[in-house]
Order: structure tokens, then sequence, then C-alpha cells
């Protein structure tokens, strides 16, 4: 288990990390998040003592890192960068086994530990073993230093942004990998990022920072559903889960900006507008801007010469729904009424716009692809 008690990190009047206190359970994949300059690298860079805080405590496994002298801190933790790092004139076999070999292992059990290790992630060692780094893909070289953090069979790995400049089809592979390996292992992974899909992909738990603080500590599932702040709100964007249908309103399907006539208006000057619009229907408000029913072409045509004004003609057969109605419930009105669209009056019985089918189905997709 790695906890953090009340860590802080100034660098002149300049507050780095401001009294970080939280918990990594052991076996978990935590990944640190949020904007460039929150803190996320120096609080990774803390827990193998590259930095060290002004204030506060770091345990490791319930002891105090700074009991421990730092060399020997090092080599009992994963670490592994963009970079890679890789020495370039040792094979791939003695870039694993660097850490085994500082603390003695023998040659056989290095031999053991490479082979087990290529073989986790689909590099045979015939095949992989001696070969140079220079001989050998990007991807496949940052699998080495991956392999290479986990030689000695570390307590804890530390990640900081290892895949961030590799494209995105070994990036994903990668990341398949990593996630794969820290669940077989069952190893504790402290990751940074600054991509919140990768976070969400590999995380047990977020750990959402700004400003040297901690704005939200949580599983992945929950950060999506209860984001904090509006800036975690944003990270998340799209990966934020539309509202389920039970959820949706009439508001969030409706066509706004429908031309409305009143009542008092002019039977030429509204046949006018319907062949400017192309429409064959108009809706009617009153002077208040209420709702009071619609008037058809075919009504006019029929009728229209013997009257002046729309007013007479209006009907209120065509069916209304309020904005906050249920969207499922309106959908079935929709297809139940036979009508080619229903009216959404808002709380004051005034026009908010109208649901159409196309309106509907447009917002549907919207709802489930953005």
């Amino acid at each position: 288990m790695l906890r953090f008690e009340h860590v802080s990190l100034s660098y002149g009047s300049q507050k780095i990390l401001d009294d970080l206190s939280f918990e990594i359970q052991e076996g978990q994949m935590a990944v640190l998040i949020g904007p460039s300059g929150c803190g996320k690298t120096t609080t990774l860079k803390m827990i193998n003592r590259l930095i060290e805080p002004d204030q506060g405590k770091i345990y490791l496994n319930g002891e105090d890192i700074t009991a421990k002298d730092k060399v020997d801190l090092r080599r009992h933790i994963g670490y592994v960068i963009q970079q890679i790092g890789l020495f370039p004139n040792m094979t791939v076999a003695q870039n694993i086994c660097v850490v085994p070999t500082l603390l003695k292992y023998s040659k056989e059990e290095c031999d053991r530990i490479a082979r087990s290790l290529l073989e986790m992630v689909g590099l045979p060692y015939e095949q992989y073993a001696h070969k140079y780094p220079s001989e050998m893909s990007g991807g496949q070289q940052q699998r080495i230093g991956i392999l290479r953090a986990l030689a000695a069979s570390p307590p804890i790995v530390l990640m900081d942004e290892p895949f961030s400049a590799l494209d995105p089809m070994t990036r994903r592979s990668l990341q398949q990998e990593v996630r794969s390996l820290q669940q077989k292992l069952n190893k504790t992974f402290v990751f940074v990022t600054h991509d919140m899909e990768e976070a969400l992909d590999l995380a047990d738990v977020i750990i959402f920072m700004d400003r040297g603080k901690i704005v939200q500590m949580a599983p992945p599932e929950e950060m999506l559903s209860h984001p904090a702040s509006g800036q975690i709100q944003d990270f998340l964007g799209k990966f934020i889960h539309a509202q389920s249908p039970k959820e949706l309103t009439a508001a969030d399907f409706m066509r706004t900006g429908v031309l409305t006539v009143a009542a008092g208006r002019g039977i030429n000057e509204c046949v006018s507008k319907m062949q400017r619009r192309n429409v064959d229907t108009l809706i009617v408000v009153d002077d208040q801007g209420r709702y009071q029913g619609t008037v058809s072409i075919a009504d006019i045509r029929l009728t229209g010469h013997v009257v002046k004004t729309i007013e007479p003609l209006v009907r209120c057969s065509n069916p209304t729904v309020q904005a906050g109605d249920n969207a499922k419930d309106c959908f079935d009105l929709l297809i139940s009424s036979g009508a080619s669209y229903l009216v959404v009056l808002d709380d004051e019985g005034k026009v908010d716009g109208i649901i159409t089918k196309t309106s509907m189905a447009s917002a549907m997709a919207e709802q489930l692809w953005g």
C-alpha cells in the first residue's frame, strides 16, 4: 500500500503540492491526471525520492520511504518513462535484467526472468533476447522498458506518460498489455497521463489533480457518474454517458425557432407565409404568445373566402406536450396519434417548439453518437 500524509512542496513562493493525503491500495492501478503543471509528475517522482517534499510523509507498505537508502529504494521500485532509456550496448535480455544483476541475482535466474517476461508480451525469447535496442521498433523498445521495470518484482511500478510518443495503434496495444501484466502480477501501478481515455481504460482509481491539490479521487465509473467539478467534466467530455431515455425530455428533442402567427392575422397574409416557408400548417398564438391551435391550408381553401382572419379556422386537434415531459412518452404519442408533429409548450402555455419524427431521429442520433 502507498500512503501520502500531508505532503507539500514549494519552489520559492510557488506552491507545487498542497497538503496531499491519499492512499493507493496494494494491487491497484492508480492514474494521476490533470492539466499541465498540476503536480502529477512531481507527485510520482516523490515516491522514488527523485524529488523530496518540504513537509509530510510517504509510506510504502507501512514504511517511511525516507528511512531507506535512496539507491536501495529505487532498485525496489519499477520506473518507466517516455524516453525509455534502454542501454544501446546491451542486449534485450541484459536490459531487462539490469536491476536483478545489480541485486546479485544469478545468471540462471536472470535468464529465467527475461524468458518469462518476454513471453508475457508475445516476444519469444529465442527471437528477441539477443537483439539490441536499435534493431527494434519504438513499441517493442517500450515493451522492454516496461519489462525492465518489472524484472526484480518490485511492489510498486511508476509510469510517467510512457506511451505519449507512440502512434495510436501501438499505444492502444501497449495499454492493454500493461493492464494485463498489472493484473497477472498483482502489482501496484501509479501511472501519470494527460489523456482521459487512457485513464478510463487503465485505472482502478483515478486521481484528478489541479494546482497541487486532489480535486477528486474515484474509480472511473464514479467519476463518470459524478464528476466533482466542471474542469473534470471538461476532461471527461465525450466519455460522460448520455442521459438515459428515462431522463430525456421533450426539450431535448424538439425543434425550436418555430413560425407562429397571431389569431387575428389575415387570410392572405397567412397563405403567403405558408408559401414562403413551404408548409401547409401554421401554429396560432394569442396576443400573449400562448398556444391557441393550428390553421391549415386545406381549411383556408375550404372556407377562407368567407372570413377575413384565420381566427374562425383555428383547430385544437393537434397533440401538445410540455417541455419537461418524458421523451419516450412524447415519442409514443407522436406515433400513436398519427400527427405530423407535437407542439411543445412551456409552463405558461407558450410555444417552445415542435417535435417531428425527423427532429426525434436527429436528437436520438446526437445523444447516441454526438
